[in-house]
């Protein structure tokens, strides 16, 4: 009877320990900024979209719940910016295709190809998803992150020599990745 007991024990034991580790992902996707300029009390608004590569290092605390820290690379039009910071993730349900939900905290930095341009800041928002594991290491997912952003910079307008304030409000980004759990 006492190895019986033992035996359960060590099996459960076993199957708990393989809902939580280690994982390392990655996913590709389309980001889009929105840009604000502002200067002598008028503004004006315009986006710009390219494409973005993400890589991930995590942890699974346990079947439904995960955390991660982040470096996001994204392509626009004649610049290019940066994120990274943590985020958490809660997936829903049992089975093997968990929706998730979660939260994003970090730092953002864009720039423009000359260099004259160089917006900073704290960015955090929120992305969902679906997430479909293959087996106990290896998963796809896809989803959707939006991120308010309070990076900013002001600039010299070299013809004007107006002071001209830049502000990337929102960030916008689709995504289709794979992760891999140790």
């Amino acid at each position: 009877m006492m190895k019986k007991v033992a035996l359960a024990v060590l099996l459960a034991s076993g199957l708990m320990a393989a809902e939580n580790g280690f994982y390392v992902g990655a996913d590709a996707g389309n980001t889009k900024y929105d840009l604000k300029a502002s200067a002598l009390g008028i503004s004006a608004e315009d986006n710009d979209d390219g494409g973005s590569q993400t890589v991930k290092m995590g942890y699974y605390l346990d079947k439904n719940n995960r955390a991660s820290a982040f470096y996001q690379n994204v392509n626009v039009d004649n610049g290019d910016g940066a994120m990274y910071g943590v985020g958490y993730d809660y997936l829903i349900g049992d089975n093997a295709f968990k929706p998730f939900v979660g939260a994003l905290v970090g730092y953002g930095s864009a720039k423009d190809d000359i260099g004259e341009i160089k917006m900073t800041g704290p960015v955090y928002g929120a992305q969902a998803g679906v997430n479909y594991s293959f087996n106990e290491n290896f998963s796809i997912e896809g989803g959707y992150r939006y991120l308010k952003s309070n990076m900013d910079d002001m600039v010299r307008d070299p013809d004007t020599g107006i002071d001209v304030k830049l502000e990337v409000d929102t960030i916008k980004n689709w995504f289709i990745g794979a992760n891999y759990k140790f």
